[in-house]
């Protein structure tokens, strides 16, 4: 059965993402929002309350309940991920800064060495809350960062499914060829040890060590998502394979508004001022529509999963209070519906688990 949608909440002019203009009363009315939702999240634990499609009366037995949600965040690599799961936080936490291990865990390199994140690490958005006599009383959030995909390969499709049977250890180094060529297409990677060493492997695997929510993240700014016709087929191929395994609602998430917006201001001032030229508010909301609509129709993913946002970086944390307000309701707005997922796949595999094959996309 289909997870519950989030019910939709009201979003500042653009959808979020911009407080040039903003009043003083929308901004006092998205804070409220931002609180609720972290009110919401703080309390937030696993399978608490059954899912409305999930029979009530069924007595959920809290050993098997994981004390967690684990969300795997999977993309190209420069889409952004490292650096979404960084804002989780500091919107969560309504703050600037990220703990030292945080950061340390969640690391960002620079982009044109081509590698991004090397290894498949975890990393604690809000932890545990335990009562006196150590029972939960919240769930911890955590998000599982990958290495960004590099070649579109048989290989790297095979390793995501491995990590969703939830085989590979935490904090991990996941390696992948700096090569491919036509004729290596051939391999068919038989054995578990083919896709990561030995070492790395869990032992014994299931609904502890398997991740509960998938989110997708790219790079908004770019021209065309996903960037062309070979990563297209790999990511709509993926999100079959993972729907095929229960994950009915992966989100996707587009990055970089802020980018977007500075092309358009760019392209509007090369223009020059012949004619009337169209309101930039007016303008920027048709570009992210349109870029929505066209991942919406490549991926063949529903339009609710899609957003667009911005993350935190190096000048936004200083930036005015109604733009911080804006990146937090966005953040958690996605953090939320990931973990509405992670109860919803959590349920099904404790009680009912999904027919493979029932909901993959043709």
């Amino acid at each position: 059965m289909d997870a519950p949608e989030q019910a939709p909440m009201p979003l500042p002019p653009g959808g979020g993402h911009d407080s040039g203009d903003m009043s003083a009363s929308m901004v006092a009315i998205m804070q409220s929002q931002v609180e609720d939702m972290r009110k919401t999240l703080n309390m937030f634990k696993v399978l608490a309350v059954a899912p409305p499609d999930v029979d009530p009366n069924i007595v959920m037995s809290q050993a098997s309940v994981p004390p967690h949600a684990d969300i795997l965040v999977f993309g190209p690599t420069g889409s952004g991920k490292s650096s979404l799961i960084r804002t989780f936080y500091m919107a969560l936490h309504g703050t600037r800064e990220v703990p030292a291990e945080f950061a340390d865990r969640i690391t960002v390199k620079d982009t044109m060495l081509n590698e991004g994140t090397l290894r498949y690490v975890s990393a604690i958005v809000k932890p545990a809350k335990l009562d006196h006599r150590g029972g939960i009383v919240s769930s911890a959030i955590m998000c599982h960062d990958t290495r960004g995909h590099i070649w579109m390969d048989e290989r790297e499709q095979k390793q995501l499914d491995m990590m969703l049977l939830g085989h590979v250890k935490d904090d991990s180094l996941v390696q992948q060829r700096n090569y491919r060529y036509a004729r290596l297409l051939w391999e068919f990677w038989r054995r578990d040890v083919d896709l990561f060493p030995q070492e790395i492997l869990v032992r014994k695997n299931g609904i502890q060590t398997k991740p509960h929510a998938l989110l997708f993240v790219f790079d908004g700014s770019k021209e065309e998502i996903p960037d062309g016709e070979e990563e297209r087929r790999f990511y709509r191929d993926i999100i079959s394979m993972v729907r095929e395994k229960g994950y009915m609602h992966p989100q996707v998430v587009l990055t970089r508004i802020d980018q977007v917006e500075a092309e358009l201001a760019k392209s509007a001032g090369a223009a020059g001022s012949g004619g009337e030229a169209m309101d930039p508010e007016l303008r920027l909301r048709q570009v992210l529509d349109k870029k929505i609509e066209e991942v919406v129709m490549k991926l063949e993913v529903e339009r609710t999963s899609v957003h667009f946002t911005e993350n935190y970086h190096s000048g936004l944390a200083d930036a005015a209070e109604g733009k911080n307000a804006s990146v937090d309701f966005q953040a958690l707005k996605i953090l939320m519906q990931c973990c509405s997922n992670a109860d919803h796949f959590v349920a099904q595999n404790l009680h009912a688990p999904p027919r493979q094959g029932s909901c993959s996309l043709q």
